[in-house]
């Protein structure tokens, strides 16, 4: 019953995350094109339905809780609900708050709000919740208890697959709250000149970041999944909710207008960044020498980068060759995101459910 209630309570928070951060993609899209005229439009639609999946799975996991006795796997397998439960509370504050903001203070295109940066932040806890919770589910389903718990293996990659590309879509939109200079002007009312001073500054340091953060969901998911072929699905589902949001819809928006053609031009040389992906999954596998995973890290450090829209259409199109000047830190950011993942990796599993490897514990 428990162990049903757990596959229950992943896939509608993971299904949630999900939607809740491609939600989220869209909105920032509907806002800079200035196509917000309410707040039920239906870029919210699919962000607030994605919250209450979320809380959904979190109340869930409050039942199986209270019906665990205190079993350290069940502890373990519920860590990912525990931080989704925070990550939904905060969200249960921040919808009617930013529905207040946006009452009284119209509709703005920044991220760095007070009640965006509240909603943002529980969307990242979701992600990392659910990347937590089906990394777990996986673990335990490759040991001798997964033989008494009634779990499809294909049916856990699946949710795996999508609570990484998930985790690797959060990530990036923490670069892009943070470094969000406009909305942080906008927020605490310090005026043009410091959007002038810090714009070029925090760019830079976005396209490096985005490409560390690529990089880690990249190596974490050659170490959850020993097949090749991964990687490649939580690339191109990346890829699709970035392009669609980013440049597709943008474009087609925009039509003739600045810089309308020029996405539609850049689409299908984005579409070409999958390959090195392509590469690295084919080359690397889940458990590689030291050097491999530096050099691997290195390679795929720019691609990680460039696979978000976009960062990747202001690169590429923009006349100031930063394209070039930010390799070098790409790759410093690639080495150290590659080295970190095993690391992070090992926090990601349990040590509970790996030395439990003949138990009724979750009867």
């Amino acid at each position: 019953m428990l162990q049903n209630l757990l596959l229950i309570a992943y896939t509608i928070g993971t299904v949630g995350a999900f939607l809740q951060i491609a939600g989220g993609y869209w909105d920032v899209s509907w806002h800079t094109l200035g196509l917000v005229e309410t707040f039920f439009g239906p870029n919210h639609v699919l962000l607030y339905a994605g919250i209450v999946l979320i809380l959904m799975a979190a109340f869930l996991g409050i039942v199986i809780r209270l019906s665990s006795r205190g079993k350290s796997s069940q502890k373990s397998l519920l860590a990912g609900l525990n931080i989704a439960l925070v990550g939904g509370g905060m969200q249960i504050i921040a919808g009617p708050a930013d529905f207040w903001w946006h009452t009284n203070f119209g509709f703005d295109p920044f991220l760095f709000t007070p009640s965006h940066t509240l909603l943002i932040g529980g969307i990242i806890l979701n992600g990392i919740g659910m990347a937590v919770g089906n990394i777990r589910l996986l673990q335990l389903y490759g040991t001798r208890i997964s033989a008494k718990v009634l779990l499809s293996q294909k049916w856990l990659q699946l949710l795996a697959i999508i609570a990484l590309t998930t985790l690797w879509l959060d990530l990036n939109t923490a670069v892009y709250l943070v470094l969000d200079v406009n909305g942080i002007a906008y927020t605490f009312h310090l005026g043009d000149n410091f959007v002038k001073q810090t714009t070029q500054i925090a760019f830079a340091i976005g396209a490096t970041l985005v490409s560390a953060t690529g990089t880690l969901v990249f190596f974490i998911t050659k170490r959850v999944f020993a097949w090749r072929g991964a990687l490649t699905v939580i690339a191109l589902l990346s890829a699709f909710v970035s392009a669609t949001a980013n440049l597709g819809f943008r474009a087609m928006i925009l039509g003739a207008k600045d810089p309308g053609p020029q996405l539609v031009s850049f689409i299908p040389l984005y579409l070409t960044f999958i390959i090195p992906v392509f590469l690295f999954d084919l080359w690397i596998g889940n458990r590689n020498a030291k050097w491999k995973t530096l050099l691997a890290s290195g390679f795929i450090a720019p691609f990680a980068s460039y696979l978000d829209g976009w960062y990747a259409f202001n690169l590429w199109m923009g006349a100031n060759q930063m394209v070039l000047i930010l390799l070098a830190p790409m790759l410093i950011a690639g080495l150290i995101a590659g080295m970190s993942s095993i690391k992070l990796t090992d926090r990601l599993a349990s040590r509970e459910i790996a030395i439990l490897t003949a138990t009724s514990d979750l009867k």
